[in-house]
C-alpha cells in the first residue's frame, strides 16, 4: 500500500529518516567571543532540521474479484490523533488541483494494528476504510506505523473531513 515516489524512503529502510540538522557556519570577523576578530553578538543562524518523509499511500484500481482484498478500518474518534492536509504544487499544464494529500497520524492503539496488519499483508493490497467510508485500495510495500499520508481525490477527501467533522459534534 505505501506506493512511493522518488523522494520517499526505500521500504528497506527501518523506521522514519533521522533529522539532519544543517551544520551552522560563522560569517567572517565572527567566531567565539573572546577569539580574534569576534564581534560578541553571534549571527550563527538557527539550525535548520528537514522533516522525514512519510509513506504515501497512492490509489490502484483494485482487480475485478476485490473479495480477497484485505480491509483496515479506522474510526476518526477513536484511532486518529491528527488529520492534515496538503494542496500539491501543480504544474503550469496540469488539470487544476484534482488530487490533494492527507496526512494522518494514528493513536498508538491504531498505531500497532496498523503496524501488525501492514507485516501481515506486506506486497498484498489492501483498502482503507474511515468511518465506513473506503478511501482507497493500494499495494502495501513497506511496514506501516501511526504516521502516513494518503493520496486521494479532491471530493473523497471533501468526504473525509465531512465524516470526519460530522462525528466531532459541534463547534464551541
Amino acid at each position: 500500500m505505501a506506493q512511493t515516489g522518488a523522494s520517499q524512503p526505500s521500504p528497506h529502510t527501518p523506521g522514519p529518516a533521522p533529522h539532519r540538522a544543517a551544520t551552522p557556519h560563522s560569517a567572517p570577523g565572527t567566531g567565539a567571543p573572546g577569539a580574534p576578530g569576534a564581534s560578541g553578538a553571534s549571527t550563527t543562524p538557527p539550525a535548520i532540521t528537514e522533516r522525514p518523509a512519510l509513506p504515501r499511500l497512492v490509489a490502484i484500481t483494485p482487480p475485478d474479484n476485490d473479495d480477497d482484498i484485505a480491509r483496515f478500518a479506522l474510526y476518526a474518534a477513536r484511532d486518529i490523533e491528527q488529520l492534515g492536509l496538503q494542496f500539491p504544487a501543480q504544474a503550469a499544464n496540469a488539470a487544476p488541483d484534482t488530487e490533494v494529500v492527507i496526512t494522518m497520524r494514528l493513536r498508538d492503539g491504531a498505531t500497532s494494528r496498523m503496524r501488525d496488519f501492514s507485516r501481515q499483508h506486506m506486497n498484498e493490497p489492501m483498502t482503507l476504510i474511515v468511518d465506513g467510508v473506503e478511501m482507497l485500495t493500494a499495494t502495501i510495500r513497506s511496514e506501516l506505523g501511526g504516521k502516513f499520508q494518503l493520496q486521494l481525490p479532491k471530493e473523497k477527501a471533501r468526504l473525509l473531513f465531512q465524516r470526519v467533522l460530522a462525528k466531532a459534534g459541534p463547534a464551541t
